[in-house]
């Protein structure tokens, strides 16, 4: 057996080799493919052409290079960095009949790492079900989510649009599933106006995923995700009444863009705790309460320092949400929702990984 390697990459070029060293074969370059100056020697039976590029670029690069000399050989596609393989292209007679082989030396060239096995869609990757349940995310439509989930499963590719640091799973074949569109926390306006736009104008449902707050009129196409990893820190300074508490604090986080349902924890000190405002607010909100003793608080390395009171190096909102957060970003730094009550709210630093 034989393979013919295509890459352009010093990953790519690496790999290749490696498949050369192991299989037998040789590089060809962009130029013989294109022209058809391409020939198969004399020795080089049971051949396939081994595509080392990522997998949306070698089915470009498949379809550009086909020629009379070409068209009949199987194609493998072989991530740059040797994590997976699968066969675009199985090829006509003679050659259909070895390219199992081919791929078979391929994959355990590549090594015990190699993702392997694209038979079915599910097995490169699977749907949102538990993307939703590790992150505790809220689901804007079950209808929706169902049909987008039905989507992925039978092969179509989602747009996903995030403004959350959003990564793929390894080994997760990225393209084949999902086209990721991201926007930093600073681009947020645009990342709001490209869910209006696609609320407005789509019929082919786009997953969301963010803590930012889109509104709450009903889209019954676009796919609404809101993991639950927002802090909310809370200080209180008065004596002030609990029910008037709860919703003023889901006001004051939709006033600054932040949708409630994001929020996993309430944190606030030990005195506090049991304050029928904490137990309020983390009731409105769905979220778990936890507490940090006063040294761990004033030892938090809070990103800004306080400019307003220069003897203290934390405010105790800010340190709370800070250090919920798991010393995550902050979002709201101190914000007065009613007189006598301060909020801050930390996005957790751990990333979202995608199926």
């Amino acid at each position: 057996m034989y393979v013919i390697c295509y890459g352009k990459s010093p990953k790519a070029l690496a790999t290749g080799q490696k498949l050369i060293n192991e299989i037998g074969g040789r590089y060809v370059t962009g130029t013989e493919l294109i022209t058809g100056s391409f020939v198969l020697a004399e020795g080089e039976v049971d051949s396939a052409i081994v595509m080392v590029l990522p997998l949306e670029a070698a089915i470009k690069a498949m379809e550009e290079t086909v020629t009379d000399k070409t068209r009949d050989l199987p194609v493998i596609a072989v991530s740059p960095e040797g994590r997976y393989a699968a066969v675009l292209r199985r090829g006509n007679r003679p050659y259909e009949s070895g390219v199992d082989a081919v791929y078979s030396a391929v994959v355990k060239a590549l090594g015990p790492f190699c993702f392997s096995g694209f038979e079915e869609k599910a097995e490169i990757t699977g749907d949102l079900t538990g993307l939703v349940s590790r992150y505790n995310m809220s689901v804007s439509d079950s209808a929706v989510f169902e049909k987008v989930n039905n989507m992925i499963n039978n092969g179509e590719k989602i747009d996903v649009y995030t403004d959350l640091p959003v990564v793929f799973a390894d080994p997760v074949i990225d393209p084949m599933s999902y086209s990721l569109h991201s926007y930093p926390y600073d681009m947020r306006e645009e990342f709001i106006k490209q869910y209006k736009s696609s609320k407005d104008g789509r019929t082919v449902p786009a997953v969301f995923i963010s803590c930012t707050y889109l509104g709450d009129e009903t889209d019954d196409n676009n796919l609404i995700l809101v993991p639950r990893i927002l802090s909310l820190g809370i200080e209180i300074k008065t004596k002030t009444d609990p029910d008037y508490c709860r919703p003023e604090v889901r006001k004051s986080l939709i006033n600054h863009r932040i949708n409630p349902e994001g929020v996993a924890y309430v944190a606030s000190t030990y005195s506090a705790r049991d304050s029928e405002i904490i137990k309020g607010i983390a009731d409105e909100l769905g979220s778990v309460i936890v507490t940090f003793d006063s040294d761990k608080r004033a030892k938090a390395k809070v990103p800004m320092e306080m400019t307003f009171s220069p003897e203290k190096r934390n405010d105790t909102a800010t340190a709370l949400a800070f250090l919920a957060g798991k010393e995550g970003s902050l979002i709201i730094r101190r914000s007065t929702a009613v007189q006598g009550l301060v909020i801050s709210v930390a996005a957790c630093r751990e990333n979202i990984t995608l199926p």
